[in-house]
């Protein structure tokens, strides 16, 4: 009755299911069920007992008759030796196994089943004893109210949020749940623990519009950017007029009223502005109150930090949909097996499950590039290089103070260098002693039985595996220099090719 899910006995009720019905009602009066049962319980036991202890006591009896033992003593015998070995043994190992065990287990295993099975009988037999049972329940509240405690029959069955986490994410807790649906699920939870400056485009990423721009301009920065709102500015982003939405110029269009060089004032909306520390839990509701499609996320020093849309939010909870493969590619590109180029605009959470690093994670800063400005406490330029743990990082890709793209390389380890530097010290100590044993075998010439033919094998076969060593030393460090020219050539293309974007945009 306890571990059966409520829901699904509702569920059968409302299908008009008659057993569902008396589970329901023993649900809603657990002191009654529990009264009951204990009742029963109290009773089998007392019966057992009385029951159990007579009868063996007469079979013992009928052992010991034909001993020289009196009568009068026979009776005390057979009940002596049947209180111990009857009720302390047989009846206690017989009702814990067959009385308690297994009927739970059973019940853990098929709650739904037996509890519509055992519910009307149990029902039955509650009314039949309710008087004795509203004795034991009225009982049992008088000493608990001598306790300070009011007991109102009722299980504390409220589940907290962090419990509904914990089943949701809990494989075997949730196993009607698919991956992608648990994922959602944990985001709904994570939702409101969120901050609007966490999902936020940057200040750095906005596209805006002039407040003297026309429709022809809007036309063309749509063709450009792909969106269809864009917050409108005066002199810069810190002065924000309102927004424009190309939906409201839908109906004009049709009729006629636009012509390029309209301009775009009388469909300006008036823009909301919220601190970059509001929940998104709180935000939500907001933009869904007040019908906004876009708000303008400030700092505390009222300077304009970003904007949020709709749709980030809802890409918050059930991902964002307009990510394709090719914009995964464009923010994560492997070079090799150690080396990949990074967006520097990435949350380092992203970074650490795209590229399985172990980035710390702080307030200080949100993205890569936060990262590294933060490690190097300066903003680097392209071409520095910062190193942390086992990783190199490299600014490859800048715009003024603007990171772009970082290059990642993944050192050997500690004790892979550890290791090397070991061999190292092998091979040199190899080659100082085989010099010592030439210097002494010059000075000495030694006699034909001087060294055994086993000790020239072993001496032949350590300068052949240390020759060998020497060869893949020699082809690890030409394979690195290599790398290292490939990624001076990238690096100077990349600044080539900038240069050259530039020369055609000035002329």
């Amino acid at each position: 009755m306890v571990s059966v899910r409520r829901s699904r006995i509702s569920q059968l009720v409302d299908e008009g299911d008659q057993p569902a019905q008396a589970v329901q009602r023993l649900q809603r009066r657990i002191d009654l069920l529990l009264s009951t049962t204990q009742f029963g319980i109290t009773l089998s036991s007392l019966a057992l007992g009385w029951i159990g202890e007579g009868t063996l006591a007469v079979a013992i009896r009928a052992l010991i008759v034909s001993l020289p033992i009196p009568l009068e003593l026979q009776d005390f015998i057979a009940h002596s030796l049947a209180i111990p070995i009857f009720t302390f043994v047989l009846i206690a190992y017989l009702q814990i196994v067959l009385g308690e065990l297994c009927p739970k287990s059973l019940a853990l295993l098929y709650p739904e089943q037996l509890s519509r099975l055992l519910a009307p009988p149990s029902l039955a037999i509650a009314r039949f004893f309710s008087p004795f049972v509203w004795g034991l329940n009225q009982s049992t509240r008088w000493l608990l109210k001598l306790g300070g405690i009011e007991y109102t029959g009722q299980p504390y069955t409220r589940v907290t949020p962090e419990e509904l986490q914990l089943i949701i994410t809990t494989s075997s807790e949730s196993m009607g749940l698919e991956a992608e649906e648990r994922e959602i699920l944990n985001n709904v939870f994570e939702f409101g623990d969120v901050l609007a400056e966490e999902v936020m485009i940057p200040r750095t990423n906005v596209i805006a519009i002039s407040s003297t721009a026309n429709f022809q301009n809007l036309l063309n920065e749509m063709t450009v950017s792909g969106h269809s709102r864009y917050p409108v500015m005066r002199e810069s982003l810190d002065d924000i007029l309102g927004i424009i939405d190309f939906r409201d110029l839908a109906k004009p269009l049709a009729e006629r009223l636009l012509s390029p060089e309209t301009s775009l004032e009388s469909w300006i909306r008036p823009a909301r502005f919220v601190s970059e520390q509001m929940l998104l839990s709180e935000l939500l509701p907001l933009m869904q109150r007040s019908h906004l499609e876009m708000v303008i996320i400030v700092d505390e020093f009222g300077g304009t930090a970003g904007l949020v849309t709709i749709n980030d939010l809802i890409a918050e909870i059930i991902g964002d949909s307009s990510e394709s493969t090719e914009t995964e590619e464009i923010k994560l590109q492997y070079i090799d097996e150690q080396t990949f180029l990074v967006q520097a605009q990435l949350d380092i959470e992203e970074v650490n499950e795209l590229v399985d690093l172990d980035l710390p994670i702080t307030e200080e800063y949100q993205t890569l590039g936060g990262f590294l400005i933060y490690q190097l406490q300066k903003i680097p330029i392209v071409g520095e290089t910062l190193r942390y743990q086992n990783l190199e990082f490299t600014v490859i890709l800048a715009e003024g103070p603007r990171i772009d793209q970082i290059q990642i390389h993944q050192l050997e380890s500690e004790s892979q260098t550890e290791d090397l530097d070991l061999m190292n010290e092998q091979i040199e100590a190899a080659e100082l002693s085989m010099n010592e044993y030439s210097l002494t075998t010059a000075e000495n010439p030694p006699s034909e039985t001087t060294i055994p033919e086993e000790n020239q094998a072993e001496i032949e076969a350590e300068r052949r595996e240390i020759n060998q060593e020497m060869g893949r030393e020699e082809q690890r460090r030409m394979e690195a220099e290599s790398q290292e020219i490939n990624q001076e050539f990238k690096q100077e293309t990349n600044r080539e090719e900038g240069w050259r974007v530039d020369e055609e945009k000035e002329s």
